[in-house]
């Protein structure tokens, strides 16, 4: 039988979900780009989306958590951009969404939102036109304006300024990696064992 005893439990717990995120969004690329090397597409445009989406999460997820440890009174629900510039700002820098990589950020925003605050949207067009049947079915009529950001392409650019803006941001801030991971810490002190009654 289990005798019960007192003790004195601290715990501290620092969870970053910014890293998770970045995780997954790696976790896809990699998967991603070993599909393409060989030639494996069957629902490949879905893990690119949930690639794109994760990534999207987790630019924004580091720029809270640096804002959470650089700007007393942080508010996470402010617009990603107006939270890039006050970081940006209280590190010395500006933030140009005109370029990459603070375009990129910019650009995950509108992809995650699109998907996010998903809405119906039609097109209509009524005209003749003279084409071949290959240019006809290159047109894209089932095509939304979102799914340009699915490719290969704009995955791996948005890896690269995300990563780059991290780097960045992080060296500014002086926080290392490992200040920026998970963890905690607990202590269990003994007092005395309880006798039942």
């Amino acid at each position: 039988m289990n005798k019960k005893i007192r003790v004195r439990v601290q715990e501290t717990s620092r969870i970053y979900i910014h890293n998770n995120l970045s995780n997954t969004g790696y976790y896809f690329r990699q998967r991603i780009e070993k599909r393409l090397k060989e030639d494996d597409r069957e629902g490949i445009g879905l893990e690119m989306m949930a690639c794109l989406t994760m990534m999207a999460f987790a630019i924004e997820a580091r720029i809270n958590f640096l804002g959470f440890r650089l700007i007393n009174g942080w508010d996470e629900w402010l617009p990603i951009k107006k939270k890039v510039k006050l970081v940006s700002k209280h590190l010395g820098i500006s933030a140009d969404f005109g370029k990459r990589p603070y375009e990129t950020v910019k650009l995950l925003k509108e992809f995650r939102d699109t998907l996010a605050h998903g809405k119906p949207v039609t097109f209509t067009d009524d005209r003749e036109i003279i084409t071949t049947h290959d240019e006809l079915e290159k047109r894209g009529y089932l095509n939304a304006d979102w799914e340009s950001y699915v490719n290969i392409e704009f995955i791996r650019q948005a890896a690269a300024d995300s990563d780059e803006i991290w780097r960045d941001l992080l060296k500014l801030a002086d926080l290392n990696l490992f200040e920026t991971l998970t963890q905690g810490d607990r202590s269990v002190q003994f007092i005395e064992h309880i006798e039942e009654a």
